[in-house]
């Protein structure tokens, strides 16, 4: 199948105009390898922000193109790293070497390698989002909103015992409802054969439109989605604006925090986005949710309850090696428990999921980890509580 030439000028002016964005801000580590498929190295490059105490908010930034195109050179987010942000630039199968779920597959694997090595580079697993650019865009939306959906986890790159959830997405122009693409003006003919979505998909959305549904954000939006921030020109002719409409009307139906921003008199990619007042929404976006303790571990010890929801002191405590945390869920929830040290870092999740109604225990196995004071979280929808644990040798 080819591409036409007109389509291809339309996302490779949008990359040139990103890198002019970027400040040609050089990464501190560059190319490593965080997943390989088929003989495919899919890299990934880090800039870390200087004289900022550790643990930092991660900040990963995905390319546009289409799915054809793109690379993670030069990206938008860069200068966030100026902000206090870890930024993680990283690379995907394009639609040429694999078609959907790979590239949302290669997404979630960034995610797991980030937590699975946030020792190593100073990373707070608990504070990680999402922004992208069109087609990154998509795929940051997917992050968002497919955060528990196992058949589009994959097991790509490993480090399955890590969660590939984001707390936060910025969306920029990206499609976000496949089947409804093609009902609003553009300049690209989206049904066609040819189109980005159908190389995507593996063929014309018409032809294959649960597929299409598959790889659309729109489809696996819940209520537990992290905050979004959607910012599309009101002008674009090739990512139709009414694709952010709705997935902003969809997350505001379930109660997702959510802010909609259009960028008035722009197209796609175009100006508006490189203006002093789009990058500032960014940045206090991503401030209010990755840099405020609003998930981090927090003093609360005592076993409150609130409707229902319970967190029991774990037995026995202290304890030596392993120890059984109870807690109880008044209905079916999607659950998050997960062990911190002292300093607020990940050690293990230990439930990432729905659970039904009931009473619970979960055995936490601390072998091969140091003596000291340690703390279990649980977060669902309704309810987060944290309490202490002793490990004791």
């Amino acid at each position: 199948m080819k591409i036409s030439m007109r389509f291809l000028l339309l996302f490779w002016a949008v990359i040139s105009v990103q890198e002019v964005w970027a400040q040609r801000i050089t990464p501190d580590v560059a190319n490593v390898e965080y997943a390989n498929v088929d003989g495919i190295s899919l890299k990934l490059d880090l800039y870390l922000p200087k004289n900022v105490a550790k643990p930092y908010p991660v900040i990963v930034w995905i390319h546009g193109g289409g799915w054809v195109g793109g690379s993670k050179e030069n990206p938008t987010a860069a200068s966030m790293a100026l902000q206090g942000y870890a930024v993680v630039s990283i690379n995907y199968r394009l639609s040429g070497q694999a078609i959907f779920p790979a590239q949302i597959h290669d997404c979630k694997a960034a995610i797991r390698w980030i937590r699975a090595n946030a020792v190593q580079y100073g990373f707070n697993s608990e504070k990680i989002g999402a922004w992208g650019s069109s087609a990154g865009g998509h795929l940051a939306a997917m992050l968002g909103t497919a955060g528990n959906v196992d058949s589009l986890e994959g097991t790509v790159g490993g480090n399955l015992q890590f969660s590939s959830r984001v707390q936060a997405v910025c969306d920029w122009y990206g499609p976000t409802n496949l089947p409804t693409i093609c009902d609003f003006p553009s300049g690209i003919d989206h049904c066609a054969l040819t189109s980005p979505e159908a190389l995507l998909i593996g063929g014309a959305i018409k032809d294959n439109l649960a597929q299409a549904i598959a790889a659309s954000p729109f489809t696996y939006v819940t209520s537990n989605d992290p905050p979004f921030l959607i910012q599309h020109g009101t002008n674009d002719m090739t990512v139709p604006f009414h694709q952010s409409v709705e997935l902003d009307s969809a997350l505001q139906a379930v109660g997702v925090n959510v802010q909609f921003q259009p960028i008035a008199n722009t197209g796609h990619g175009g100006g508006g986005f490189a203006a002093d007042s789009t990058r500032r929404q960014v940045s206090a976006f991503f401030d209010r949710y990755l840099k405020t303790p609003t998930t981090g571990v927090y003093a609360r010890t005592d076993n409150a309850s609130v409707g229902g929801f319970r967190l029991d002191q774990n037995y026995p405590n202290p304890f030596n090696p392993t120890t059984t945390i109870h807690f109880a869920l008044p209905q079916r929830a999607y659950v998050l428990l997960k062990v911190f040290d002292a300093n607020g870092r990940e050690v293990v999740p230990l439930v990432d999921g729905q659970m039904n109604a009931g009473e619970h225990q979960v055995d936490f196995d601390a072998t091969g980890l140091p003596s000291g004071i340690y703390f279990y979280q649980i977060k669902t929808a309704a309810f987060s509580q944290t309490q202490k644990a002793v490990l004791w040798r």
